[in-house]
């Protein structure tokens, strides 16, 4: 009863207060011409457009684009962390951090997620090779070139595997080139030396 009582009062008090200034206002607007009031809203919409702008999505673009600028140097950290992970696992069961063909692939897979390059490409064994050596077949499909680059480069840090062919080329969509985007096939091998 009481806080309710209070409330009512300040509510009464905030009224009495208002009630003139918003009057004012009133008869203020009312003075005014169609025009006038048309480039008042105007000016209201702009300032709202510009508050907008400044406090709410200014900021957000800011921190999109710096998420942008980092998340390259995260995945390739995140490759490099993959690969010590696997390495660690083969030491600890005594293999001196040589990986299996089976581990190597998924290796290879994880590696691929990480640089981003898992939705423009396709890894598949390669059947027809020598007993003591596996093969694997990377399909790029309109990729980013330095994702590729990136990608080739870590890969000395995620798999003993080397590399057998590399068969890119500028992405053609529609007949017009594509600049930035490899289409083609990488192939690498495991050597025997390497698989145990």
């Amino acid at each position: 009863m009481k806080l309710t009582g209070v409330l009512t009062k300040f509510d009464q008090a905030w009224r009495s207060r208002l009630d003139p200034l918003a009057s004012q206002a009133r008869s203020a607007w009312q003075q005014r011409t169609r025009r006038e009031q048309a480039l008042l809203r105007g000016g209201a919409l702009l300032i709202a457009a510009a508050l907008l702008w400044m406090i709410a999505l200014r900021p957000a673009l800011h921190t999109i684009q710096n998420a942008r600028g980092q998340l390259p140097v995260l995945q390739a950290r995140a490759t490099q962390l993959d690969a010590i992970i696997l390495e660690a696992q083969a030491l600890g069961r005594g293999r001196s951090g040589a990986l299996t063909a089976d581990e190597t692939e998924a290796a290879l897979k994880a590696s691929l997620r990480n640089a981003g390059l898992d939705t423009v490409s396709a890894l598949s064994t390669v059947d027809h090779v020598g007993a003591n050596e596996t093969q694997w077949q990377v399909q790029f499909t309109n990729a980013p070139a330095g994702r590729i680059i990136d990608w080739m480069a870590g890969l000395s840090f995620v798999a003993q595997v080397r590399t057998q062919q590399v068969d890119l080329t500028r992405s053609n969509v529609d007949g017009r080139d594509r600049l930035g985007q490899l289409s083609g096939i990488i192939v690498l091998a495991l050597s025997s030396r390497e698989a145990p």
